[in-house]
């Protein structure tokens, strides 16, 4: 081929590939003008929520951080006392009712009540030592009772007026009532760390009540479960 046509055959190539090159620039730089940064949110799973267990495995009641409770796990049979989330004092063992533990006990059943409640009374001069109550049945138990058909509507309004002016639970009723955590009295320690024996209360050793005693008061929230 001709110096001169070569020349002419390169030149048309040079010029076939820069406006090849020039169209393709304003498609490459409109792509990487427009497209959407790397986001910056990082997505990860939300915190313990204040009633998720914690590590001492209690399910925490909705309290603040300076209030005592008390935590009775049926299942493990011990006794926590928590201020706020902190775990204060524990009582290893507790007997609970002959026939175990449910949520709605009616009146001879020699079973446990589990839910929320609260101290409504304590007696330091008890048969039983010190027995510290709780409020059951409460007017949330004589709803729940009520709507499965276990007391009637005149007996869910007793329990309600008498709670509503005396603060107190109604045990006169076919729930019963009179639940709370006491003592042993004269009862061998050794048996109640064996043996369910109590009508509904729940049980611990003398000088481990009396301890609870100084620990708790009235409306200190009792969670049992």
């Amino acid at each position: 081929m001709p110096p001169s046509r070569l020349f002419r055959t390169l030149k048309r190539c040079a010029l076939t590939s820069l406006t090849l090159m020039l169209a393709a620039g304003p498609a490459v730089a409109s792509l990487i003008d427009t497209a959407e940064p790397p986001s910056s949110v990082v997505t990860s799973s939300p915190g313990p929520h204040f009633l998720d267990e914690v590590d001492t495995g209690i399910s925490l009641l909705p309290v603040d951080d300076g209030v005592v409770w008390l935590h009775l796990s049926v299942k493990d049979r011990r006794l926590s006392v928590v201020r706020g989330h902190r775990v204060i004092h524990e009582i290893p063992h507790f007997a609970i009712g002959i026939n175990g533990a449910v949520d709605l006990r009616t009146r001879g059943s020699a079973m446990t009540p589990k839910g929320v409640f609260r101290v409504e009374r304590i007696n330091p001069n008890s048969r039983f030592a010190t027995f510290i109550g709780i409020n059951y049945p409460n007017p949330r138990v004589a709803d729940q009772a009520l709507a499965q058909g276990v007391i009637s509507m005149e007996e869910a309004q007793r329990i309600h007026r008498h709670y509503r002016q005396h603060r107190l639970s109604y045990p006169d009723t076919t729930l019963g009532g009179n639940i709370g955590i006491h003592g042993l009295g004269n009862r061998d320690p050794f048996l109640n760390r064996r043996v369910d024996w109590t009508e509904g209360c729940l049980a611990v050793e003398n000088d481990q009540v009396r301890l609870l005693h100084s620990l708790v008061e009235i409306d200190t929230p009792v969670l049992i479960q």
